[in-house]
C-alpha cells in the first residue's frame, strides 16, 4: 500500500514540476518580449502535462517601424524528458504578414524542430523544417502564389563546430497559374512548361564565422557555402549547380559555381524572357553554348558563374551586380 501512495506522490510532484516548469518558461517570455523593441506576442504556458512550452499569439517581428514577418499564432515545445529538443508548431490555415504584404498560407502540417547541446550558450545541435502540402496566397489574388506537395529541409552538424551539413527537397513546387506558359511563349518554346516543377533538391556544406549557439551575444556570420549538389527538373528540362563560394564580411559572394545544363538553348531563352541575361549578350551565349554542346560527349553545357568584387559574369561575360547577402555580426 505505501508503495502505491509513494506512487501517487511522485507522479504528483512530476506533474507538478513539469506544470511550473511550462509557467516558468512563459513567464520569463513575457519578460523578455516586454522588454524587446522588435518582438512583440500574447504568450501563454502550453503543452502540460506530456510537453513543456508555449503559445504566442500574434507574435510580430519589426524592423525600423515596419513590420517584417507577423503570424496568428504558434506554439513552441518540448518533450519533458528532452528540454533540448524543440519544436515550433505553426497552425493552418493562417494569415501571414511578411515584409508588410498580407498572405494566407495553407497546408496540412507545418513543423520546425531545434535541436540544441548542453552548454552555457545552448550550442545548435540541428534543424529540420516540415511542410505538407503548402500553398501561399497573396491575399489579393484569387489562387495560390506559390505551392508544393512537401518541403523538407535539414541542417546537421559535422565534426567542424563551425561548418553544418545542409539539405533540402521541394516535392512537385508550382509556380503560379498561367507564369510559365507567359514565360514559354515570350521564349517562343516550341512545347509550353507546365505551371508544376518536377523537383528542387540541393546538399550544400555551410560555414559560420563560429559554432552557432541559441544564446549567443551575436548572431554568426556566413562564411562560405559549399553547393555540392543543387538540381532542377522542369518539364524534362534539368539544370544544376555546383562550386564554392566565400562570403564576405560585407556579404558580398566570391568564387565560382558551375552550372550545367542539359537543354541550353532552352534555359537561354528562359533566362532571356525572365530578364536574367541582358538581351544584347544572347547572341554570344547562344554561339558559346552551340560550341560547348558540340565538344561534349552528351551535349550538355557546363558553364562557369564567377563573382568577383560585387560583381558576376557567366563565362567571362559581365551579368551585372552580384547578390548581396546581409550579415548581422
Amino acid at each position: 500500500m505505501r508503495v502505491w501512495v509513494w506512487g501517487v506522490v511522485l507522479a504528483g510532484g512530476l506533474a507538478l514540476a513539469d506544470w511550473g516548469a511550462g509557467q516558468g518558461l512563459a513567464a520569463w517570455l513575457r519578460a523578455a518580449v516586454a522588454g524587446s523593441k522588435t518582438v512583440a506576442a500574447q504568450v501563454s504556458a502550453e503543452g502540460f502535462p506530456a510537453r513543456v512550452g508555449v503559445r504566442l499569439d500574434a507574435p510580430r517581428l519589426t524592423e525600423a517601424g515596419r513590420t517584417v514577418l507577423a503570424l496568428e499564432r504558434a506554439t513552441i515545445t518540448a518533450p519533458v524528458w528532452n528540454p533540448l529538443s524543440w519544436r515550433l508548431d505553426l497552425p493552418l490555415p493562417q494569415r501571414i504578414i511578411l515584409q508588410g504584404l498580407p498572405f494566407e498560407l495553407t497546408g496540412a502540417a507545418a513543423a520546425l524542430r531545434l535541436d540544441l547541446a548542453p552548454g552555457p550558450e545552448l550550442p545548435l545541435a540541428g534543424i529540420a523544417l516540415g511542410i505538407d502540402r503548402p500553398a501561399l496566397r497573396v491575399e489579393a489574388a484569387g489562387a495560390p502564389s506559390l505551392a508544393a506537395e512537401s518541403i523538407a529541409l535539414t541542417l546537421q552538424p559535422t565534426a567542424d563546430p563551425r561548418v553544418f551539413r545542409l539539405t533540402g527537397a521541394i516535392a512537385a513546387p508550382e509556380l503560379p497559374p498561367g507564369l510559365a506558359g507567359a514565360l514559354s511563349r515570350q521564349a517562343g518554346l516550341a512545347t509550353p512548361l507546365p505551371d508544376r516543377l518536377d523537383r528542387i533538391a540541393l546538399e550544400a556544406g555551410v560555414e559560420l564565422a563560429q559554432p552557432p549557439a541559441l544564446l549567443a551575444p551575436a548572431p554568426v556570420a556566413l562564411t562560405a557555402l559549399d553547393l555540392r549538389r543543387a538540381d532542377l527538373l522542369w518539364g524534362g528540362h534539368r539544370i544544376g549547380v555546383s562550386g564554392r563560394l566565400s562570403i564576405t564580411p560585407a556579404g558580398w559572394p566570391e568564387g565560382t559555381l558551375t552550372i550545367a545544363l542539359g537543354d541550353f538553348p532552352v534555359w537561354l531563352d528562359l533566362a532571356l524572357a525572365a530578364g536574367l541575361v541582358p538581351p544584347e549578350r544572347k547572341t554570344m551565349l547562344a554561339a558559346m553554348g552551340e560550341y560547348l554542346a558540340r565538344q561534349s560527349p552528351d551535349g550538355s553545357v557546363r558553364l562557369p558563374l564567377s563573382f568577383a568584387q560585387g560583381r558576376m559574369s557567366l563565362a567571362a561575360i559581365p551579368l551585372g551586380p552580384a547578390p548581396r547577402l546581409a550579415q548581422r555580426q
